[in-house]
């Protein structure tokens, strides 16, 4: 590939593959990126398709860089990423309860956290992954979680009352929204945890609901 071919998009057969030249630097990648998609102009508006990346070997936070590329400058429904470590995101359906604000406080996780592993941030958080049980999630924004949630997530740690919790699978065993708490001791309804649902801050209670109403 040329460097004017950094970025290039094919048709496979379950979406879009994206190959990106191996020598290219990722500064570099992301500028092509962003840029042929906002050439492509409404070639993807309303989609839902696959990315699988192909050609240089990306590193975890680069690959969600490049997602949010995506994220940002096109309308349209990922339904799973693959790179050269195999499947990054799975969602069943596509999941958008309420966007977060792409800032520099959002932090895109691309991991599993198993029981033990705590982690902590300052904003909204994006888990690529699956939080397990006795695994913790705290965040002073809200949390979204591109798997199961089978662990705690405290979202709105500062007090925010608007922070939300969102995951493909929900079947956490406790939760906490600014200084409101649930546990599950019996579990989360089947209706819940088996559709992508989201928990919020309503009267001063916690409710679940599924994410399509």
């Amino acid at each position: 590939m040329t460097k004017d071919n950094a970025v290039i998009f094919k048709g496979g057969k379950n979406g879009i593959i994206v190959l990106l030249d191996e020598t290219a630097d990722f500064e570099h990648i992301e500028q092509v990126l962003r840029q042929k998609i906002r050439g492509a102009g409404n070639f993807f508006a309303g989609a839902s398709t696959s990315i699988t990346f192909k050609g240089k070997e990306l590193l975890p936070e680069e690959t969600i860089q490049l997602i949010k590329i995506f994220d940002d400058e096109a309308d349209f429904n990922i339904t799973f990423v693959e790179d050269s470590t195999g499947v990054v995101s799975m969602p069943q359906t596509p999941i958008k309860p309420e966007k977060i604000p792409h800032t520099e406080k959002v932090l895109y996780k691309k991991a599993t956290l198993r029981g033990g592993q705590v982690l902590v941030h300052n904003g909204p958080v994006v888990i690529l992954g699956d939080v397990n049980a006795g695994a913790e999630v705290f965040a002073t924004g809200s949390v979204m979680i591109f798997g199961s949630l089978r662990g705690f997530a405290h979202a709105g740690t500062d007090g925010d009352k608007t922070a939300v919790i969102c995951a493909i699978s929900f079947q956490p065993t406790h939760l906490k929204i600014a200084d409101c708490e649930v546990h599950f001791y019996e579990g989360v309804p089947e209706e819940i945890k088996n559709a992508p649902s989201y928990a919020f801050l309503e009267d001063g209670a916690i409710f679940v609901d599924n994410i399509s109403g």
